[in-house]
């Protein structure tokens, strides 16, 4: 008898340490940036933000691979499309945010040539927990993607 209460204990033991694990990590995927094909005029990013065990919020995002780097959110009122900067976003528990087209996103000014030719970029989102995550983006040249709002803005 003592032999089968040791098997039933070793089984049950990965699922009582499952609910000791630590918590679930904020992480940051899926991203890319549409060039805009008026170089005067500043790109968009898109990235997908998933959030751990505990509300947090994104307080900043950088890059050292352009000048300037803005959070907006796209918004209709009265059927009139504009977008808005945006100081900070909220990231829900266990949930997840998308920065995309039409919604929120990061407005990009003057990229590095080189990251162009690089086809890439890094970007660093820096939460209020004080987390730092870096998440990369593949670049999307003129032309090879959809058009969206961001020309001309």
């Amino acid at each position: 008898m003592l032999n089968l209460r040791s098997l039933l204990a070793a089984c049950a033991l990965p699922a009582t340490l499952a609910g000791c694990s630590d918590p679930p990590p904020v992480y940051v995927d899926g991203g890319f940036v549409r060039i805009n094909p008026n170089p005067n005029a500043p790109s968009a990013g898109y990235f997908t933000i998933h959030g751990g065990n505990d509300s947090l919020v994104l307080r900043d995002v950088r890059t050292e691979e352009a000048v300037r780097v803005e959070m907006h959110e796209s918004v209709t009122r009265d059927g009139v499309a504009s977008m808005n900067r945006i100081e900070s976003l909220d990231v829900p528990a266990r949930g997840s945010v998308k920065l995309e087209p039409g919604g929120k996103h990061i407005m990009i000014w003057s990229i590095n040539p080189q990251a162009l030719d690089d086809g890439k970029m890094s970007f660093t989102f820096i939460f209020s927990n004080g987390d730092r995550i870096i998440a990369d983006a593949t670049v999307q040249q003129a032309g090879g993607a959809p058009a969206d709002m961001h020309e001309g803005h």
